[in-house]
């Protein structure tokens, strides 16, 4: 084995080509996968009346669009697992300042990981006004009450795609897999005063993966299933891991179509 290596490093650097005497073996490495965003980030932290209370979100923190929110309460440094939580949103910077936005309030009972989960849709018309608060109203099993706010600064990324007036949000799924997933939307419009759900669409939907070279191909998926507040669901059959494109694409009422486009999203192995 010894008598081998002098051999190996002969061999390789014979392949170092003419004139390059540091020979960039780094570079000819493909460029490595985003990095997954998994786990809840914390984003604020609050405090009254006897309660201590921490906001968490997923898939890397907060964002535009639809932001799964969980939230830890202790008292007395005890950890809360049983309590009305109530939570609301709106706004704080932009057209839709105060606007009241939709959101979902936990089950009563927290999960193992002692998180109150929830939702809200960080809504905004104008993507470069992302500040927002979320308050919480909370009444535990103990008979001890509070309302607590956050003052939350969300992203723009991929997640939230404005077109004219009309808001497209992915909801689901949180972290795409090869295989069947459940693609989920939810279409909202703004009005001036208020962002309501829009039902009674019929978007199409086209998922795509650019190979480079103008080479590329899309995945089986089964026609779109209307739910309720809005929301639209396609079961879509990922065949491979990687960068892939969504675009969802909504009549416009001129027998036209507008189109939503998530792209940057990574698909990973199960």
């Amino acid at each position: 084995m010894i008598r081998l290596v002098p051999l190996l490093l002969l061999l390789l650097a014979g392949c170092v080509p003419d004139g390059l005497e540091d020979f960039d073996w780094d570079g000819l490495q493909p460029d490595p996968p985003p990095e997954e965003l998994t786990g809840d980030v914390l984003i604020g932290t609050a405090s009254a009346d006897g309660l201590d209370v921490e906001l968490y979100a997923a898939r890397g923190g907060a964002h535009l669009g639809y932001v799964r929110l969980a939230l830890r309460v202790a008292e007395g440094g005890a950890a809360v697992t049983d309590a009305q939580i109530s939570l609301s949103a709106t706004p704080t910077a932009g057209p839709a300042s105060s606007a009241a936005l939709p959101t979902e309030s936990p089950a009563t009972l927290a999960d193992g990981d002692g998180f109150f989960r929830g939702a809200a849709f960080l809504l905004s018309p104008d993507t470069t006004a992302r500040a927002f608060s979320v308050r919480a109203a909370i009444q535990t099993a103990s008979g001890a009450s509070a309302e607590v706010a956050f003052p939350v600064e969300a992203r723009q990324d991929i997640w939230m795609q404005p077109v004219d007036d009309v808001l497209v949000s992915w909801v689901d799924p949180l972290r795409p897999v090869v295989g069947e997933n459940a693609f989920t939307v939810a279409v909202h419009r703004w009005t001036g005063t208020a962002f309501l759900p829009v039902g009674g669409l019929e978007p199409g939907l086209y998922p795509y993966m650019d190979m480079g070279g103008g080479d590329g191909h899309s995945t089986p998926y089964e026609p779109v299933q209307a739910l309720s507040d809005g929301r639209y669901r396609w079961e879509v059959d990922f065949i491979m891991s990687g960068g892939w494109e969504m675009t969802v694409l909504l009549p416009d009422g001129s027998g036209g179509e507008d189109r939503a486009r998530f792209v940057g999203y990574t698909v990973y192995e199960p």
